[in-house]
Protein backbone atom coordinates (compact mmCIF):
# COMPACT_ATOMS: atom_id res chain seq x y z
CA UNK A 1 0.00 0.00 0.00
CA UNK A 2 1.02 3.60 -0.59
CA UNK A 3 0.32 6.48 1.80
CA UNK A 4 0.52 9.85 -0.02
CA UNK A 5 1.23 12.90 2.16
CA UNK A 6 1.47 16.43 0.70
CA UNK A 7 3.48 19.16 2.38
CA UNK A 8 3.53 22.87 1.53
CA UNK A 9 3.77 26.10 3.49
CA UNK A 10 0.08 27.02 3.64
CA UNK A 11 -1.13 23.51 4.52
CA UNK A 12 -2.79 23.48 7.98
CA UNK A 13 -0.52 22.28 10.76
CA UNK A 14 -2.79 19.33 11.56
CA UNK A 15 -2.23 18.00 8.04
CA UNK A 16 1.46 18.92 7.88
CA UNK A 17 2.19 16.72 10.87
CA UNK A 18 1.10 13.63 8.92
CA UNK A 19 4.40 13.64 7.02
CA UNK A 20 6.27 13.09 10.30
CA UNK A 21 4.13 10.15 11.43
CA UNK A 22 5.54 6.66 10.95
CA UNK A 23 3.90 4.75 8.12
CA UNK A 24 1.90 1.63 9.09
CA UNK A 25 3.51 -1.76 8.57
CA UNK A 26 3.48 -2.82 4.91
CA UNK A 27 2.92 0.76 3.72
CA UNK A 28 5.26 2.98 1.75
CA UNK A 29 4.96 6.68 2.52
CA UNK A 30 5.30 9.03 -0.46
CA UNK A 31 5.68 12.73 0.35
CA UNK A 32 4.79 15.27 -2.32
CA UNK A 33 6.51 18.51 -1.40
CA UNK A 34 7.21 21.99 -2.67
CA UNK A 35 10.67 23.44 -2.07
CA UNK A 36 9.69 23.93 1.59
CA UNK A 37 11.31 20.54 2.24
CA UNK A 38 14.68 21.66 0.85
CA UNK A 39 15.88 23.37 4.01
CA UNK A 40 12.96 24.15 6.32
CA UNK A 41 12.18 20.70 7.69
CA UNK A 42 13.81 17.31 8.25
CA UNK A 43 11.66 14.21 7.87
CA UNK A 44 12.84 10.93 9.40
CA UNK A 45 12.94 7.79 7.32
CA UNK A 46 13.45 9.36 3.88
CA UNK A 47 15.52 6.97 1.74
CA UNK A 48 14.73 8.14 -1.77
CA UNK A 49 14.33 11.58 -3.33
CA UNK A 50 12.92 12.17 -6.81
CA UNK A 51 13.99 15.64 -7.99
CA UNK A 52 12.10 17.15 -10.95
CA UNK A 53 14.68 19.91 -11.23
CA UNK A 54 11.96 22.53 -11.30
CA UNK A 55 10.59 25.05 -8.81
CA UNK A 56 7.66 27.46 -8.76
CA UNK A 57 8.98 30.96 -8.02
CA UNK A 58 7.07 34.17 -7.47
CA UNK A 59 8.41 36.93 -9.69
CA UNK A 60 7.44 40.49 -10.56
CA UNK A 61 7.33 42.13 -13.99
CA UNK A 62 7.87 45.87 -13.41
CA UNK A 63 6.89 46.79 -16.98
CA UNK A 64 3.30 45.66 -16.54
CA UNK A 65 3.12 45.50 -12.74
CA UNK A 66 2.19 41.82 -12.55
CA UNK A 67 3.39 39.18 -10.11
CA UNK A 68 3.68 35.73 -11.61
CA UNK A 69 4.22 32.19 -10.39
CA UNK A 70 6.77 30.82 -12.83
CA UNK A 71 7.90 27.22 -13.08
CA UNK A 72 11.63 27.35 -13.75
CA UNK A 73 14.78 25.23 -13.28
CA UNK A 74 16.29 25.11 -9.82
CA UNK A 75 19.80 26.28 -9.05
CA UNK A 76 22.68 23.90 -8.39
CA UNK A 77 22.58 24.89 -4.73
CA UNK A 78 18.89 23.92 -4.48
CA UNK A 79 19.51 20.66 -6.34
CA UNK A 80 22.21 19.73 -3.81
CA UNK A 81 19.88 20.61 -0.93
CA UNK A 82 17.25 18.29 -2.39
CA UNK A 83 19.79 15.49 -2.67
CA UNK A 84 20.60 15.95 0.99
CA UNK A 85 17.03 15.11 2.01
CA UNK A 86 17.82 11.43 1.36
CA UNK A 87 20.25 9.50 3.47
CA UNK A 88 20.34 11.78 6.49
CA UNK A 89 19.90 8.81 8.83
CA UNK A 90 20.99 5.96 6.56
CA UNK A 91 22.16 5.38 3.00
CA UNK A 92 19.84 6.97 0.45
CA UNK A 93 19.44 7.66 -3.25
CA UNK A 94 18.40 10.77 -5.21
CA UNK A 95 16.93 10.31 -8.68
CA UNK A 96 17.23 13.48 -10.74
CA UNK A 97 14.80 13.66 -13.65
CA UNK A 98 17.27 15.56 -15.80
CA UNK A 99 20.66 14.93 -17.34
CA UNK A 100 24.10 15.78 -16.03
CA UNK A 101 24.44 18.18 -18.95
CA UNK A 102 21.27 19.99 -17.81
CA UNK A 103 22.62 20.13 -14.24
CA UNK A 104 25.86 21.74 -15.43
CA UNK A 105 23.84 24.48 -17.15
CA UNK A 106 21.93 25.41 -13.99
CA UNK A 107 22.70 28.68 -12.20
CA UNK A 108 25.03 28.23 -9.23
CA UNK A 109 22.71 29.96 -6.74
CA UNK A 110 19.07 31.02 -6.49
CA UNK A 111 18.41 34.55 -7.70
CA UNK A 112 18.15 37.02 -4.76
CA UNK A 113 14.58 38.08 -3.98
CA UNK A 114 15.35 41.78 -4.48
CA UNK A 115 15.89 41.05 -8.18
CA UNK A 116 12.43 39.54 -8.64
CA UNK A 117 10.07 41.43 -6.33
CA UNK A 118 8.11 44.68 -6.24
CA UNK A 119 10.56 47.29 -4.90
CA UNK A 120 8.03 49.85 -3.64
CA UNK A 121 8.58 49.03 0.04
CA UNK A 122 12.37 48.97 -0.32
CA UNK A 123 12.48 52.29 -2.18
CA UNK A 124 10.12 53.97 0.31
CA UNK A 125 12.32 52.90 3.23
CA UNK A 126 15.46 54.13 1.45
CA UNK A 127 13.88 57.50 0.77
CA UNK A 128 12.68 57.75 4.38
CA UNK A 129 16.25 56.96 5.50
CA UNK A 130 17.58 59.95 3.57
CA UNK A 131 18.73 58.20 0.40
CA UNK A 132 17.65 60.51 -2.43
CA UNK A 133 19.45 58.83 -5.34
CA UNK A 134 17.98 55.33 -5.12
CA UNK A 135 19.02 54.48 -8.69
CA UNK A 136 22.75 54.91 -7.98
CA UNK A 137 22.55 53.48 -4.46
CA UNK A 138 25.14 50.76 -3.74
CA UNK A 139 22.88 47.68 -3.51
CA UNK A 140 24.44 44.33 -2.63
CA UNK A 141 22.50 42.93 -5.59
CA UNK A 142 21.54 45.75 -7.95
CA UNK A 143 17.94 45.54 -9.22
CA UNK A 144 17.09 46.49 -12.79
CA UNK A 145 16.72 50.22 -13.39
CA UNK A 146 13.23 49.51 -14.78
CA UNK A 147 12.13 47.98 -11.47
CA UNK A 148 13.41 50.98 -9.48
CA UNK A 149 11.73 53.49 -11.79
CA UNK A 150 8.47 51.54 -11.62
CA UNK A 151 8.62 51.65 -7.81
CA UNK A 152 9.21 55.42 -7.87
CA UNK A 153 6.25 55.90 -10.20
CA UNK A 154 4.07 53.77 -7.93
CA UNK A 155 5.03 55.77 -4.84
CA UNK A 156 4.39 59.03 -6.71
CA UNK A 157 0.90 57.84 -7.67
CA UNK A 158 0.19 56.97 -4.03
CA UNK A 159 1.22 60.48 -2.95
CA UNK A 160 4.37 59.36 -1.12
CA UNK A 161 6.57 61.41 -3.47
CA UNK A 162 6.03 64.97 -4.68
CA UNK A 163 6.33 66.43 -8.18
CA UNK A 164 9.91 67.33 -7.24
CA UNK A 165 10.60 63.68 -6.31
CA UNK A 166 10.77 64.55 -2.60
CA UNK A 167 9.26 62.46 0.18
CA UNK A 168 5.93 63.97 1.23
CA UNK A 169 4.45 64.10 4.72
CA UNK A 170 2.15 61.24 3.67
CA UNK A 171 5.20 59.29 2.45
CA UNK A 172 6.95 59.72 5.82
CA UNK A 173 3.88 58.43 7.62
CA UNK A 174 3.57 55.50 5.21
CA UNK A 175 7.21 54.52 5.82
CA UNK A 176 6.49 54.13 9.54
CA UNK A 177 4.09 51.22 8.95
CA UNK A 178 5.56 47.69 8.56
CA UNK A 179 3.30 46.87 5.61
CA UNK A 180 3.15 47.36 1.84
CA UNK A 181 2.88 51.07 0.86
CA UNK A 182 -0.64 50.49 -0.48
CA UNK A 183 -1.77 49.09 2.87
CA UNK A 184 0.07 51.87 4.73
CA UNK A 185 -1.88 54.51 2.82
CA UNK A 186 -5.16 52.68 3.42
CA UNK A 187 -4.47 52.56 7.16
CA UNK A 188 -3.74 56.29 7.24
CA UNK A 189 -6.85 57.08 5.18
CA UNK A 190 -9.04 54.91 7.44
CA UNK A 191 -9.16 57.73 9.98
CA UNK A 192 -10.93 60.00 7.51
CA UNK A 193 -13.25 57.22 6.30
CA UNK A 194 -14.02 56.19 9.91
CA UNK A 195 -13.40 52.47 9.38
CA UNK A 196 -10.04 51.80 11.04
CA UNK A 197 -11.20 48.74 12.99
CA UNK A 198 -12.36 46.98 9.82
CA UNK A 199 -9.32 48.05 7.79
CA UNK A 200 -6.87 46.72 10.40
CA UNK A 201 -8.59 43.32 10.52
CA UNK A 202 -8.77 42.97 6.74
CA UNK A 203 -5.16 44.01 6.14
CA UNK A 204 -4.07 41.49 8.78
CA UNK A 205 -6.02 38.79 6.93
CA UNK A 206 -4.54 39.81 3.57
CA UNK A 207 -1.03 39.58 5.03
CA UNK A 208 -1.09 35.83 5.78
CA UNK A 209 -1.26 32.61 3.80
CA UNK A 210 -4.67 31.54 2.46
CA UNK A 211 -7.17 31.29 5.30
CA UNK A 212 -9.46 28.68 3.76
CA UNK A 213 -8.24 25.18 2.96
CA UNK A 214 -10.00 22.47 1.01
CA UNK A 215 -8.87 18.84 1.50
CA UNK A 216 -9.26 16.82 -1.68
CA UNK A 217 -11.55 14.30 -0.01
CA UNK A 218 -13.76 16.95 1.63
CA UNK A 219 -14.13 19.65 -0.99
CA UNK A 220 -17.93 19.80 -0.81
CA UNK A 221 -17.92 20.17 2.98
CA UNK A 222 -15.22 22.84 2.76
CA UNK A 223 -17.20 24.79 0.13
CA UNK A 224 -20.35 24.61 2.28
CA UNK A 225 -18.43 25.87 5.33
CA UNK A 226 -16.97 28.79 3.37
CA UNK A 227 -20.46 29.92 2.33
CA UNK A 228 -21.23 30.79 5.95
CA UNK A 229 -18.71 33.63 5.76
CA UNK A 230 -19.12 34.74 2.16
CA UNK A 231 -20.24 38.25 1.35
CA UNK A 232 -20.86 38.88 -2.34
CA UNK A 233 -19.58 42.43 -2.12
CA UNK A 234 -16.14 40.86 -2.16
CA UNK A 235 -13.31 38.96 -0.51
CA UNK A 236 -12.39 41.71 1.93
CA UNK A 237 -15.72 41.57 3.75
CA UNK A 238 -15.60 37.77 3.65
CA UNK A 239 -12.22 37.88 5.43
CA UNK A 240 -13.67 40.34 7.92
CA UNK A 241 -16.49 37.89 8.68
CA UNK A 242 -13.94 35.13 9.32
CA UNK A 243 -11.98 37.36 11.69
CA UNK A 244 -15.12 38.29 13.61
CA UNK A 245 -16.14 34.64 13.85
CA UNK A 246 -12.69 33.67 15.12
CA UNK A 247 -12.81 36.38 17.78
CA UNK A 248 -16.33 35.36 18.82
CA UNK A 249 -15.19 31.81 19.66
CA UNK A 250 -12.03 33.09 21.38
CA UNK A 251 -9.62 31.58 18.84
CA UNK A 252 -10.97 28.05 19.23
CA UNK A 253 -8.97 25.59 17.08
CA UNK A 254 -11.86 23.14 16.85
CA UNK A 255 -14.02 25.89 15.34
CA UNK A 256 -11.29 26.48 12.74
CA UNK A 257 -11.08 22.80 11.84
CA UNK A 258 -14.87 22.48 11.61
CA UNK A 259 -14.98 25.42 9.18
CA UNK A 260 -11.91 24.38 7.16
CA UNK A 261 -10.02 27.47 8.26
CA UNK A 262 -6.29 27.44 8.95
CA UNK A 263 -5.70 28.05 12.70
CA UNK A 264 -2.09 29.00 11.99
CA UNK A 265 -3.06 31.68 9.46
CA UNK A 266 -5.72 33.08 11.82
CA UNK A 267 -3.32 33.17 14.76
CA UNK A 268 -0.74 35.01 12.67
CA UNK A 269 -3.42 37.41 11.42
CA UNK A 270 -4.39 38.17 15.03
CA UNK A 271 -0.74 38.87 15.90
CA UNK A 272 -0.44 41.24 12.92
CA UNK A 273 -3.71 42.88 13.92
CA UNK A 274 -2.36 43.60 17.41
CA UNK A 275 0.77 45.16 15.95
CA UNK A 276 -1.20 47.34 13.55
CA UNK A 277 -3.46 48.53 16.39
CA UNK A 278 -0.35 49.65 18.29
CA UNK A 279 1.08 51.44 15.24
CA UNK A 280 -2.21 53.23 14.60
CA UNK A 281 -2.72 54.31 18.20
CA UNK A 282 0.80 55.75 18.35
CA UNK A 283 0.07 57.79 15.24
CA UNK A 284 -3.23 59.22 16.47
CA UNK A 285 -5.40 56.88 14.38
CA UNK A 286 -8.11 55.54 16.73
CA UNK A 287 -8.17 51.79 16.13
CA UNK A 288 -11.71 51.30 17.47
CA UNK A 289 -13.39 53.58 14.89
CA UNK A 290 -15.87 51.42 12.99
CA UNK A 291 -18.16 51.80 9.99
CA UNK A 292 -20.58 49.24 11.42
CA UNK A 293 -22.59 47.46 8.74
CA UNK A 294 -22.22 50.26 6.18
CA UNK A 295 -19.27 48.93 4.20
CA UNK A 296 -19.19 51.61 1.50
CA UNK A 297 -16.76 53.90 3.39
CA UNK A 298 -14.49 50.93 4.03
CA UNK A 299 -14.51 49.90 0.36
CA UNK A 300 -13.75 53.49 -0.66
CA UNK A 301 -10.90 53.52 1.84
CA UNK A 302 -9.35 50.43 0.25
CA UNK A 303 -9.87 51.95 -3.18
CA UNK A 304 -7.86 55.01 -2.06
CA UNK A 305 -4.82 52.71 -2.03
CA UNK A 306 -5.84 50.28 -4.78
CA UNK A 307 -7.05 52.83 -7.35
CA UNK A 308 -4.41 51.61 -9.82
CA UNK A 309 -5.89 48.11 -9.52
CA UNK A 310 -9.30 48.58 -11.11
CA UNK A 311 -10.89 46.43 -13.81
CA UNK A 312 -14.15 46.70 -15.73
CA UNK A 313 -16.31 44.00 -17.28
CA UNK A 314 -16.09 43.63 -21.06
CA UNK A 315 -18.82 42.43 -23.48
CA UNK A 316 -17.02 39.07 -23.90
CA UNK A 317 -17.18 38.41 -20.14
CA UNK A 318 -13.53 39.14 -19.41
CA UNK A 319 -12.18 42.13 -17.50
CA UNK A 320 -9.76 44.85 -18.56
CA UNK A 321 -7.71 46.97 -16.22
CA UNK A 322 -8.21 50.72 -16.33
CA UNK A 323 -5.19 52.55 -17.66
CA UNK A 324 -3.17 49.54 -18.90
CA UNK A 325 -5.99 47.68 -20.71
CA UNK A 326 -4.71 44.26 -19.68
CA UNK A 327 -7.13 41.34 -19.99
CA UNK A 328 -7.57 39.84 -16.53
CA UNK A 329 -9.77 37.23 -14.87
CA UNK A 330 -11.28 36.72 -11.42
CA UNK A 331 -9.34 34.10 -9.47
CA UNK A 332 -11.31 30.89 -8.75
CA UNK A 333 -10.72 31.33 -5.00
CA UNK A 334 -12.64 34.63 -4.95
CA UNK A 335 -16.24 34.85 -3.76
CA UNK A 336 -16.87 36.87 -6.93
CA UNK A 337 -15.75 34.03 -9.22
CA UNK A 338 -18.46 33.32 -11.79
CA UNK A 339 -20.23 36.63 -11.16
CA UNK A 340 -20.38 39.48 -13.66
CA UNK A 341 -19.71 42.59 -11.61
CA UNK A 342 -19.46 45.79 -13.73
CA UNK A 343 -16.32 46.98 -11.92
CA UNK A 344 -13.97 45.62 -9.27
CA UNK A 345 -10.77 46.61 -7.51
CA UNK A 346 -8.17 44.05 -6.49
CA UNK A 347 -5.10 43.75 -4.30
CA UNK A 348 -2.83 41.91 -6.70
CA UNK A 349 -2.49 40.48 -10.17
CA UNK A 350 -0.96 37.02 -10.41
CA UNK A 351 -0.13 35.20 -13.61
CA UNK A 352 -0.41 31.41 -13.60
CA UNK A 353 -2.31 29.90 -16.53
CA UNK A 354 -4.01 33.32 -16.94
CA UNK A 355 -3.68 36.77 -15.43
CA UNK A 356 -5.80 36.55 -12.32
CA UNK A 357 -7.09 39.23 -9.95
CA UNK A 358 -6.85 38.09 -6.34
CA UNK A 359 -8.60 39.51 -3.27
CA UNK A 360 -11.13 41.76 -4.95
CA UNK A 361 -14.31 43.67 -4.18
CA UNK A 362 -17.16 45.32 -6.00
CA UNK A 363 -16.98 49.07 -6.55
CA UNK A 364 -18.61 51.93 -8.40
CA UNK A 365 -16.44 53.70 -10.96
CA UNK A 366 -17.73 57.05 -9.73
CA UNK A 367 -15.84 56.41 -6.47
CA UNK A 368 -12.59 57.09 -8.33
CA UNK A 369 -13.65 60.73 -8.58
CA UNK A 370 -13.60 60.87 -4.78
CA UNK A 371 -10.43 58.90 -4.00
CA UNK A 372 -8.12 59.43 -7.01
CA UNK A 373 -9.30 62.22 -9.34
CA UNK A 374 -5.73 63.25 -10.11
CA UNK A 375 -4.45 59.82 -11.15
CA UNK A 376 -6.68 59.27 -14.16
CA UNK A 377 -6.70 62.95 -15.19
CA UNK A 378 -9.69 65.25 -15.57
CA UNK A 379 -10.84 63.80 -18.91
CA UNK A 380 -10.57 60.24 -17.62
CA UNK A 381 -12.40 61.17 -14.43
CA UNK A 382 -15.24 62.76 -16.38
CA UNK A 383 -15.44 59.69 -18.61
CA UNK A 384 -15.52 57.41 -15.58
CA UNK A 385 -18.15 59.51 -13.89
CA UNK A 386 -20.47 59.22 -16.88
CA UNK A 387 -20.40 55.41 -16.89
Amino acid sequence: QILVCPIFASLPTSQQTKVFEKAPSGTRKVILSTNVAETSITISGIRYVVDTGMVKVRGYNPRIGIESLNVQPVSKASARQRTGRAGREAAGVCYRLYTEEAFNKLADDTEPEILRCNLSTVILLLRASGVDDVISFDYMDRPARTAIVRALEHLYALGALSDQNKLTDLGRKMAEFPVDPIFAKILIQSKAFKCTEEVISIIAMLSVDPVFFSPHEKREQAAAAKKKFMNYDGDHITFLNVMKGYQAVHADRDWCNENFISPRSLKLAMDIRKQLIQFCEKRDIPSSTTCGTDFEPMLKCFLSGCFQNVATLQPDGTYKTLGTNQVVHIHPSSVLFGRKAPAVFFNELVRTSKQYMRNLCLMQLSWLLDVAPGYYGRSSAESIGSR
